[in-house]
């Protein structure tokens, strides 16, 4: 088209492709990566090859080995644990089965943790679990730490630990508050875990309710074992038993909690004692 008289001289068709909407799309259309990653230059220099896969002169080498030297220098420590770190988030949460929303949190939490220098004695994976533990509890999904642990593989004592250095140094700067749940939100997912009808579940959720209006203190005692006790008492009432072993092993308690925290439901719902 001409700027002066606006004669169209010829028509010209947009040929771009079509917006990509799934993740499918997306993957198949993509053209190009970034240059830089999120975290540093994603350039590595290293080995005693070229591009093509051809040995290098001993000239060469030692002029790349010195280059890699100097590259590796110019990134800070910080850069460093990420490059670790989040490939790790993301094989995590391929194995959980944990939302994007709750590892995207988790990594600004861990972040926040380095930058504070809390990585000073602790391992990687010890902080990743307990920036995970976090963004669990701030975003209210039932997950527990034993879940965690068993796919990072690092102690259960020293998570909890980091979990609470992380709740009283990173989590007030950042302006976030842990949603502390409560025993009825374990109950759903027990009770799927252990194949139970929804009238169980239902029942559970009532019998807690009915404890805590009868004066029961739930706060101070571990949500998992009054869930348990919770659905080991209504399993039995509607004829669908579930041994102690088998509550006690899923909600990660021991059968000695399990049988107080019963009887603490048997006194404050007046409840007939049930069989083993």
């Amino acid at each position: 088209m001409c700027k002066n008289c606006g004669v169209v001289f010829h028509r010209t068709f947009d040929n771009s492709p079509r917006r990509a909407f799934t993740q499918d799309e997306i993957n198949k259309r993509k053209s190009q990566e970034p240059v830089y990653s999120p975290i540093g230059p994603r350039t590595v220099i290293r080995g005693n090859t070229d591009s093509k896969g051809t040995l290098m002169s001993a000239q060469e080498q030692l002029k790349f080995s010195r280059l890699g030297k100097i590259h590796r220098s110019l990134t800070s420590s910080y850069e460093r644990n990420l490059w670790i770190a989040l490939p790790n988030f993301q094989r995590l949460q391929e194995r959980m089965g944990l939302p994007a929303t709750v590892v995207k949190d988790a990594i600004r939490i861990y972040q926040n943790a380095v930058k504070a220098k809390l990585t000073m004695g602790r391992s990687i994976d010890i902080l990743m679990a307990a920036s995970i533990f976090v963004s669990l509890k701030i975003h209210g999904i039932p997950r527990v730490v034993e879940e965690i642990i068993k796919d990072v593989d690092v102690p259960k004592k020293n998570v909890v630990k980091c979990y609470r250095l992380l709740l009283m140094r990173i989590l007030p700067q950042m302006k976030i508050r842990v949603v502390h749940l409560g025993p009825i939100r374990y109950v759903d997912k027990f009770g799927e875990e252990l194949q139970l009808s929804m009238n169980v579940r239902q029942d559970a959720c009532r019998l807690l309710r009915r404890a805590k209006k009868n004066g029961l203190l739930i706060e101070g005692k571990d949500p998992k074992g009054l869930a348990a006790a919770a659905i080991y008492i209504t399993s039995h009432l509607h004829k669908q038993p579930r041994t102690q072993n088998a509550i006690a092993k899923l909600s990660h308690i021991t059968e000695v909690t399990l049988r107080v925290r019963c009887r603490d439901l048997k006194k404050y719902c007046k409840i007939p004692s049930i069989g083993r």
